[in-house]
Formats: structure tokens, C-alpha cells, sequence
């Protein structure tokens, strides 16, 4: 039999460890989801085909900003411990000219 004392101590464990576990899975999957959508984005692919692609993701949103060369659109995802992020730059015909995964 286990003591009580032994018990909570058991318990406090098996919920530690289970929260780790999905902490963990869950900042792969965001990092997996930002890092595989990145690498789909070459040279010249146009921005409509790049939105319909970010559409597509679940734990990650995107941001669109207009600047005077053309537009950077940056793709991170929602989880707060995931800090990678996707930078795509944009010419003014919205055709993509670089993008990076950091």
C-alpha cells in the first residue's frame, strides 16, 4: 500500500510529466507546421498561392504589410513558446523574392 504522503507525490509527478509531454508535442507540431509551410515558398511564386497556403495552417496566422518595395508577409505560430517564424518578401507584382525561416 501506498502512503498517502508517497501518493500525492506519485500523482504531482505523473501530472508533471504528462504536461511536459504535451507541452512538448505541441511546440514540435507548431515548429514542424511553420518550418514545412516556409520551405513551400520559392522565387517568383505569387501571393495568392502563398495565402492559400497559410489558410491551410492550424496552430499558426500570418500577417500582410504593405511597405514601398512590395509587401512582407510574416507567418508565426500561436502558440507563445514557439518563437520560429517564416519571413516571405514580396515585389510589387506580389511574387515572392525571398523567404526565410527563423
Amino acid at each position: 500500500m501506498i502512503k498517502p504522503k508517497n501518493k500525492k507525490l506519485l500523482i504531482s509527478l505523473l501530472i508533471t510529466a504528462v504536461f511536459i509531454a504535451v507541452s512538448t508535442t505541441l511546440w514540435k507540431i507548431g515548429n514542424d507546421e511553420v518550418y514545412y509551410l516556409c520551405g513551400n515558398f520559392s522565387a517568383g511564386e505569387t501571393k495568392t498561392n502563398v495565402i492559400r497556403q497559410l489558410e491551410t495552417a492550424n496552430l499558426s496566422s500570418y500577417t500582410h504589410t504593405i511597405n514601398e518595395n512590395g509587401s512582407i508577409i510574416v507567418f508565426s505560430s500561436r502558440l507563445f513558446f514557439v518563437t520560429n517564424q517564416c519571413i516571405i518578401k514580396l515585389d510589387k507584382s506580389e511574387k515572392v523574392v525571398h523567404a526565410s525561416y527563423n
